[in-house]
């Protein structure tokens, strides 16, 4: 009659090997088999390590779920196409040009954080202005002043050129990170991306950038964040008066280039000598990947006083597409 020492070696030695039909229903039950990195079960993976859901038709088209993106990869992962986290179409009789707009309100959400974009889709929105003829006319739609539960949508006529500048002004990490929103007084950086204009009586200032993730490496997120900051010139910084500062984030898993558009408004015309300081701040890795960054200023669009602005309020005029960056 066996011993309970030799009925516990017995036990021990059929839990441990692979090949009984105790080890083939630990590695697979119910269609799923364990991985080095979690489970699988046809063209579904969980993998624990990086906290993702992965689902294949294929070794090159998959879609991959993580606690805040949705990804689809074609071609192996040399093309990717990231979905928003959130998005919300607003129809144009919950716009009222003009006047703040609340999600909650309209019986929507309220997002994250105010890191979105808003596109307007004109259906019935006034484009010329009968009383400035013989003038170029630009309509310009934006959303100022976001917040997590609403932002200001304005729409206007300017009546008189626009100045368009392309700038070639490269951008890098900064040696040592801020750690908030910079002030006025905090100085440019030789790392940042720096234009100066001497131009009078500006009311807008649309920047846009982009950011380049090189040398991808691992199968994670590479982040990068920083902030725009426009406003007068003083000396190796900005006039207290008319300073204003965004902060902006873009991410990827691969290789590639994102371009980014920030606008900003000035109620009353500044002086000469503006300043555009873009600020690459910070790069953080998740989930093991690594990239290297950098960026360039590319366009800045400036509008000044100069010309005649109409301003148009009112409801039914565009519905408002708003997606989570």
């Amino acid at each position: 009659m066996p011993t309970d020492r030799t009925m516990q070696i017995t036990s021990d030695n059929r839990k441990n090997s692979e090949n009984t039909l105790h080890g083939r229903l630990k590695k697979r039950v119910g269609g799923w088999e364990t991985t080095p990195s979690g489970l699988k079960a046809g063209g579904i993976e969980i993998i624990s390590s990086e906290s993702k859901i992965k689902t294949s038709s294929s070794a090159n088209k998959f879609s991959t779920l993580s606690s805040d993106k949705l990804q689809f990869t074609i071609d192996g992962g040399v093309t990717q196409h990231n979905y928003a986290r959130q998005i919300q179409l607003i129809p144009a009789n919950k716009i009222d040009f003009g006047t703040p707009f609340d999600f909650t309100g309209a019986d929507k959400a309220d997002y994250e954080n105010n890191e979105y974009d808003v596109v307007f889709i004109p259906k019935n929105i006034q484009v010329y202005d009968a009383g400035n003829s013989g003038s170029d006319q630009n309509l310009q739609l934006s959303a100022e002043n976001k917040t997590t539960t609403g932002f200001l949508p304005t729409a206007k006529i300017y009546v008189g050129s626009l100045g368009t500048t392309t700038v070639s002004s490269s951008l890098s990490n900064r040696s040592s990170a801020l750690g908030s929103t910079p002030a006025n007084s905090v100085n440019k950086d030789s790392a940042d991306g720096l234009h100066d204009k001497t131009l009078a009586n500006v009311i807008r200032i649309s920047v846009t950038f982009t950011i380049t993730f090189a040398s991808f490496s691992g199968e994670g997120i590479v982040t990068a964040s920083g902030f725009v900051r426009v406003g007068t010139q003083n000396s190796n910084a900005f006039d207290s008066s008319n300073y204003l500062v965004q902060s902006w984030e873009t991410a990827r898993e691969v290789n590639g280039t994102e371009t980014i558009t920030l606008d900003f408004f000035y109620t009353s015309a500044i002086a000469s000598d503006t300043r555009v300081n873009i600020i690459l701040n910070q790069t953080t890795n998740e989930f093991g990947a690594t990239a290297s960054t950098s960026g360039a200023l590319t366009n800045i669009v400036y509008t000044t006083e100069s010309g005649t602005t109409v301003d148009i309020t009112g409801t039914d005029k565009a519905d408002a597409l708003v997606i989570a960056r």
